[in-house]
């Protein structure tokens, strides 16, 4: 995606939102591949915080229009979260109301204030919520034990058919990238951004442990459009699953010893 593209997204989410939501529209906040640059077609999605003043049925309605419409018209899929102007200041249980992605959101705007696509006057975002170095700890080492339960579910509840394997796979491979980052953060106290500086971390971090998996997924994301062989698929599939599992068991048996 080019910058040209990302402008003309990010053009039309704000007029979208600002059309639909109104004055409650508080603020949009990039997220994901996209500001990385690290998106890649057919691959990534396009990941977006949203912020209104207040939770009405109706607004909640008008946000899922929108982003059907998003998806309508670009073709890519719009993951989206919302949140409530006090959830973004000073939210009450910030590892339990705020679920991981919003949370990770939020450390990395602190980090990268240019993810701020679009903000109201009526809020300082030198404001907003970043957690402490405990609860930085606390929700990266939760958010590794869901992303297990999730993985194990998937696993045991979908059949694995033609049509469906590449898309498990997409989302595995992401969960094992984002189970790597949190591991990261875990253990130095410390907002991570690349996925690729991630794993050059992990294996200072974590010398005895394996991350060529890792190291795979990088290169099966590069060459994402020409994968088509299911036994090839369902090989890397075996893989990924076996190093969510590992590397989960490793960093819980770390923290637990700290």
């Amino acid at each position: 995606m080019n910058g040209l593209d990302l402008n003309k997204i990010k053009t039309k989410a704000i007029e979208k939102f600002e059309k639909a939501v109104g004055e409650k529209l508080v603020a949009i906040i990039l997220t994901g591949s996209v500001p990385q640059s690290a998106y890649k077609d057919g691959w990534s999605d396009i990941d977006l915080l949203i912020v209104i003043d207040s939770f009405d049925f109706d607004v909640k309605r008008r946000i899922a229009e929108v982003v059907t419409q998003l998806e309508n018209n670009s073709g890519i899929h719009h993951g989206v979260n919302v949140i409530s102007k006090n959830e973004l200041l000073a939210p009450i249980l910030p590892h339990i109301l705020l679920d991981g992605k919003t949370l990770q959101a939020l450390i990395d705007l602190r980090k990268y204030p240019d993810r701020l696509i679009y903000s109201c006057e009526s809020i300082d975002f030198k404001n907003i919520y970043l957690p402490d170095n405990e609860t930085l700890k606390k929700y990266s080492i939760s958010n590794i034990g869901m992303f297990l339960r999730r993985n194990r579910r998937t696993l045991t509840t979908t059949p694995h058919k033609d049509k469906n394997i590449k898309e498990l796979l997409k989302r595995e491979i992401r969960a094992s990238l984002i189970i790597t980052k949190l591991a990261v953060q875990c253990f130095t106290a410390t907002p991570q951004g690349n996925y690729r500086d991630v794993l050059n971390l992990a294996k200072s971090l974590f010398t005895d442990f394996d991350f060529g998996v890792v190291e795979d997924n990088f290169r099966i994301i590069d060459q994402w459009h020409e994968l088509k062989d299911e036994d090839e698929l369902l090989n890397m599939f075996r893989k990924v699953d076996d190093y969510i599992e590992k590397f989960t068991h490793y960093v819980f048996e770390k923290f637990q010893n700290q």
